[in-house]
């Protein structure tokens, strides 16, 4: 994908599948990482759980990757939700970005699978 991300996807069973990015997420990789994610998940499945536990660097393109992530979703009308521990240095800007009302947010990811099998009915929030 890039030199700055590395991207582990694993199908987590009841049509979801986690993505575990690892490195940076940034203009430089922006369309790679998209794209890969959009790559990983098959049209039948019923959403996608992006972990960001691994990201080291996130700026206001990667946040742009996340939102653009979503719309995508939405338009092959799949769930999504983004894992990223309450500790975690990257957390703050994503909620310095807005992101809080707009994507869900989890503090794991079992958190994040539980309230994508929970339906879509919950909308964006957070938890954890």
């Amino acid at each position: 994908m890039s030199d700055l991300a590395d991207l582990d996807a694993t199908d987590a069973g009841d049509g979801l599948v986690v993505a575990r990015i690892r490195g940076d997420l940034d203009l430089s990789n922006l369309y790679s990482v998209h794209t890969a994610l959009l790559e990983v998940l098959p049209n039948e499945a019923i959403g996608l759980v992006v972990d960001l536990a691994g990201v080291t660097f996130l700026d206001s393109s990667g946040v742009e990757a996340l939102f653009r992530l979503q719309t995508s979703l939405a338009v092959r009308q799949q769930r999504f939700a983004v894992a990223i521990p309450p500790g975690a240095t990257i957390r703050r800007a994503l909620e310095l970005s807005g992101v809080q009302g707009e994507m869900t947010l989890c503090g794991s990811v079992d958190e994040a699978l539980d309230v994508l099998r929970a339906g879509p009915e919950h909308g964006a929030r957070e938890t954890g």
